[in-house]
């Protein structure tokens, strides 16, 4: 295993943003391995989420797994429920399919709304409206009788779900390193899966025996002990470093008068605090004279910082003239579309003739998907790290996010050749005809090139200097 150590500034030249030296090729450390740098460089701060204790992390990071599985469950099982929401409702399939493409208007806009939020009064403010915005829809949907309910709570769920897509690769920013970040995106998205196609296969087993509004009541339990989740042992990974300033009167002759009192301008660091900041230079160290948060401190209900909101709502579009930007979200975006195309597809299809399915053996149907993510989850994930530190031992020790794209050729044979076999099997199979089986496994190559297309994303962070 590679020594890790926290870098000084003389060790890495100017670099363009996001591109960094990863690995001290010309050095080894203690035991013999290759030195892997810390990125983004921790301060010797303990309150630093950088600095938390593995289980520290491994609590917050717990609990937003446990929203994307709650969020993707309530987005993705309403399409299972079709057959039985029309003779109950009263609404036809091209109704429910424009009330799911309300739903993805809140998903494409919420976003743009609520993240820039987050980066300017913290993550936990931006979560708990999410998680109380979910909890209420999800009941309401459980008692809604008319089409006009279905279109607004739709449209609700859209924009609490929407904030899920960026804030969690936010929070994975503010806990791990550089090369920590691609395993922990593997796990994510094994919580996006789950929720899309684990769940849903329980959704519709017990809407084929209890009704589909008892589907929804029963995710409206688990979204109580969520939000109180997140209101009680979430805390604010949003850091703020606390400068200690000190101002120091000086005497200074000067030719017109005898003597001014002129005072320092303040400064950022005590003199105790630059040396231990200098002996993070070659090891990461903790300044243990500065006070733990306390327990109402962590659970602030907002971090504010006084840097503009209004550049965050702009600033996602001026990073697509990036190319590797461009490609990542154009290749998401694909994926994302012909995964709901199949959905769909399969919702509007299989409960005819000659399929005839129920909303049990419609959600059976996602196990497809869920294993294609199972393999890419280690393949994107911790093969995913293990790429990039080769990429940078064979670039003198220099990582650069392009180099998270070199993994991504299989998955794109993978997603061509799922949509080929879906739309040659599909319009010529029954549930007796063993070859109905070919959708789903149509559906494993398209779920494994979604995660890894998702995860390529998520990664393609640059860094600001």
């Amino acid at each position: 295993m590679a020594d890790l150590r926290v870098p000084s500034s003389e060790d890495e030249p100017d670099q363009p943003p996001g591109t960094f030296k990863l690995i001290r090729v010309d050095e080894t450390g203690e035991h013999g391995h290759h030195v892997i740098a810390l990125d983004p460089i921790p301060s010797s701060d303990p309150n630093e989420p950088l600095n938390w204790s593995t289980l520290r992390k491994s609590v917050n990071f717990t609990i937003v797994s446990a929203m994307t599985i709650i969020i993707f469950t309530s987005l993705e099982t309403q399409s299972i429920f079709w057959q039985q929401m029309i003779p109950d409702m009263g609404v036809s399939y091209t109704q429910l399919n424009q009330a799911m493409s309300v739903n993805f208007v809140g998903l494409a806009t919420g976003c743009l709304f609520f993240i820039p939020f987050a980066k300017k009064y913290g993550r936990r403010p931006i979560y708990i409206i999410s998680a109380a915005l979910l909890l209420a829809t999800t009941f309401w949907m459980a008692r809604m009788d008319s089409l006009t309910e279905l279109y607004i709570t739709n449209l609700l769920q859209g924009l609490a779900g929407a904030t899920n897509e960026s804030i969690v690769e936010m929070t994975i920013a503010d806990l791990y390193f550089v090369h920590h970040r691609g395993t922990m995106n593997g796990l994510y998205m094994s919580c996006v899966m789950i929720g899309s196609f684990l769940t849903p296969m329980a959704a519709g087993v017990q809407a084929t025996r209890q009704g589909w509004r008892a589907s929804y009541l029963t995710m409206g339990a688990f979204n109580i002990v969520l939000f109180f989740c997140f209101a009680f042992l979430y805390e604010e990974t949003k850091y703020v470093p606390v400068l200690t300033a000190q101002t120091n009167d000086v005497e200074e002759d000067t030719p017109d008068s005898g003597k001014a009192q002129i005072k320092d301008i303040p400064v950022s660091y005590t003199l105790e605090e630059a040396q231990v900041t200098e002996a993070t230079s070659s090891h990461h160290f903790l300044d243990h004279t500065i006070p733990l948060k306390s327990w109402r401190q962590r659970l602030a209900l907002a971090t504010p910082t006084p840097e503009p909101i209004w550049p965050n709502f702009y600033r996602p579009f001026e990073v697509l003239i990036f190319p590797a930007v461009a490609f990542a979200a154009l290749q998401y975006a694909s994926c994302v579309a012909w995964l709901t195309v199949l959905s769909s597809v399969m919702s509007l299809q299989f409960p005819l003739p000659p399929y005839s399915f129920s909303p049990e053996q419609i959600g059976y149907t996602s196990a497809g998907p869920l294993i294609g993510n199972i393999i890419s989850a280690v393949y994107g994930g911790y093969l995913g790290d293990r790429s990039i530190l080769y990429y940078a031992r064979r670039n003198n020790g220099f990582y650069e996010p392009e180099m998270r794209l070199n993994i991504l050729h299989i998955p794109a044979i993978m997603m061509a050749g799922g949509l080929v076999m879906f739309g040659a099997t599909i319009s010529r199979v029954s549930f007796d005809n063993p070859m109905w089986k070919s959708v789903v496994h149509a559906n494993i190559s398209v779920g494994d090139a979604l995660d890894m297309a998702k995860y390529c994303r998520c990664l393609l962070r640059f860094r600001s200097r």
